[in-house]
């Protein structure tokens, strides 16, 4: 068991140190170019809606071929009408995207 004097040594703090922070400056804003925010944003949710409108064709046409080759021409036409629900809304939402992508201001 460790007497007094070794507890006292212990528990004694060495003197602190000054550790230097550096210069505190003033807090500014970040800078943010809207037209290029609104740029990208247009890009990517272009880019994203063409790539939804390319997916769920490519997974209708599979399904249809997996029904057709397993012999449920039931499920063919309940898959097509489900097609012919969506295709038009994603075919709107991608044209839309597309034309404010391709139209908006230049310069």
């Amino acid at each position: 068991m460790p007497d007094q004097a070794e507890l006292s040594t212990r528990a004694a703090p060495e003197s602190p140190e000054v550790i230097e922070g550096g210069t505190v400056e003033r807090v500014t804003d970040l800078p943010f170019e809207e037209r290029r925010h609104r740029a990208k944003t247009a890009r990517t949710l272009a880019y994203l809606l063409v790539g939804i409108l390319a997916a769920t064709i490519g997974l209708q046409y599979g399904l249809t071929s997996w029904l057709i080759f397993r012999g449920r021409s039931d499920g063919v036409v309940a898959l097509d009408k489900l097609f012919n629900a969506v295709l038009p809304i994603l075919s709107g939402l991608v044209g839309g995207a597309a034309t404010y992508y391709f139209t908006k201001e230049r310069s």
